[in-house]
């Protein structure tokens, strides 16, 4: 039982796994909100932790840190692939849609929370399209996903093999405590500078780590990926496995904060694809799960925006006590908690085909842009 059954669509199947992702994500977010973002790897690690806290730990480092955003990406350029197929191979329409999302991601970024992926998202693709990557053939598209990869991999290489920097101040924390805490026009400015460093990001590392990723899906989906995944599963499990326990080897499995290292960065990617193949093994034993999870993939654009809303207002403004004095546990049960939520709305007010409520914004900006920039070539 490898894959699901043929009457199950593919586009079914990518968003049952983009519910998982969106779902899984916060897992993977709520250290980041519920600590500053700048020092939220380290939130709430000590040497003094017991040894069952240090395996979670581990266990969360190997496992679900950059995991589910990779696996994210990997969809985000699936259904840009199915997108285009659906306009009939028009870019306009992609490019409408983008547009739409780099207004949201803007917003979400500047006004709600600096760790949105969105924006880099919608500008990864903008610049993909600009490409006409969905044009080019299929051999083409995966020599230059593999050299974007590499290309991604190349700053954090070198950031690694640098010698490290001082420890983080407990004054500097402190600091960015009273900051997240204090009045919104000082976060505000604080996370529109956040957003302005994303561009430097995107010029040295996500555009490539990113686009590659992003590439690499849309040659998948013109290929037998389920097929391949099956017949390199195993080589799949050595480099992830080998390349996140390496640096943790090398140091002694300890709370250093790794970064972006380029060997987790690799293992992030070969684990995303593992998950993919479980997750076409396991789900035909379970319909009314896929179901589900399908839902949620539906409305995946309004479950993550809804993730930082309510944390965001949870952790500054309803229980700022909370903000950064809640340990790993305490936080991974309130992510727990949440996604539950999540889920029981999803199956009980979500209905076939609908637009959840930044769904319908994105429609609606999409579609506005469209016109706008058909009447203006007119």
């Amino acid at each position: 039982m490898d894959t699901l059954p043929q009457a199950i669509p593919r586009l079914h199947q990518i968003d049952a796994l983009r519910g998982v992702a969106v779902l899984m994500i916060l897992f993977a977010n709520i250290f980041a909100f519920g600590y500053p973002f700048e020092v939220s790897e380290l939130a709430g690690l000590s040497e003094s932790m017991s040894l069952w806290s240090q395996l979670q730990h581990q266990l969360y480092e190997l496992l679900i840190r950059g995991k589910f955003i990779s696996l994210l990406t990997l969809l985000f350029g699936a259904s840009l692939y199915l997108l285009w197929q659906q306009s009939q191979m028009s870019a306009d329409k992609l490019k409408a849609r983008m547009s739409a999302l780099l207004l949201i991601g803007f917003c979400h970024a500047v006004f709600v929370w600096s760790g949105d992926v969105l924006l880099m998202y919608a500008l990864v693709a903008s610049g993909l399209l600009w490409q006409q990557v969905l044009h080019w053939a299929p051999e083409h598209q995966l020599r230059y996903a593999k050299n974007y990869l590499l290309a991604g991999l190349v700053l954090p290489a070198l950031v690694w093999l640098l010698p490290s920097g001082q420890a983080e101040d407990p004054a500097d924390t402190a600091k960015l405590v009273a900051l997240y805490t204090g009045t919104y026009s000082d976060q505000l400015w604080h996370q529109m500078k956040y957003v302005a460093l994303v561009v430097l990001d995107l010029l040295f590392i996500s555009y490539w780590w990113f686009g590659g990723m992003m590439l690499l899906a849309i040659w998948a989906m013109q290929s037998d990926w389920q097929q391949l995944l099956k017949h390199h599963f195993v080589t799949l499990l050595l480099i992830a496995f080998g390349c996140g326990l390496l640096p943790m080897l090398w140091t002694g499995f300890t709370f250093a904060d790794h970064g972006l290292h380029p060997l987790h960065m690799i293992s992030d990617l070969c684990f995303a694809l593992i998950y993919i193949r479980l997750f076409m093994f396991v789900m035909p034993l379970f319909p009314v799960v896929f179901e589900l999870l399908r839902r949620c993939g539906r409305c995946s654009l309004s479950l993550y925006l809804w993730q930082s809303v309510t944390m965001v207002l949870l952790f500054r403004w309803v229980c700022p006590q909370w903000f950064a004095t809640l340990d790993r546990g305490s936080l991974t049960a309130i992510a727990v908690a949440f996604i539950l939520l999540q889920l029981l709305c999803v199956q009980y007010f979500y209905k076939t085909s609908q637009l959840w409520w930044f769904e319908q914004l994105y429609r609606w900006l999409s579609v506005k842009l469209e016109r706008r920039a058909h009447d203006t070539a007119l």
